[in-house]
């Protein structure tokens, strides 16, 4: 058997200071290791897993989110 994990393309993101939730599109994704997060179609955002939560710090900005919907399917012999 093997697992797989499928992300969706988008995520919630909040602006620390001002406690702003907004949709960021998600450019690459390893599980609770590292999101890379793009939002308003021209700031790209690293951001690392502290251990309960995906945060980083670019543009001026603390963001901090939970990261994309997480999908686990497991295959069995025959597909």
């Amino acid at each position: 058997m093997s697992t797989t994990l499928r992300h969706s393309d988008t995520c919630q993101v909040k602006l620390a200071k001002s406690s702003k939730t907004v949709e960021a599109v998600v450019s690459q994704f390893i599980f609770e290791d590292k999101l890379d997060i793009i939002l308003n179609k021209s700031v790209k955002l690293t951001l690392k897993w502290n251990g309960r939560c995906y945060e980083g710090i670019g543009a001026g900005m603390d963001v901090e989110s939970n990261g994309p919907t997480v999908v686990k399917t497991q295959t069995g012999i025959r597909g």
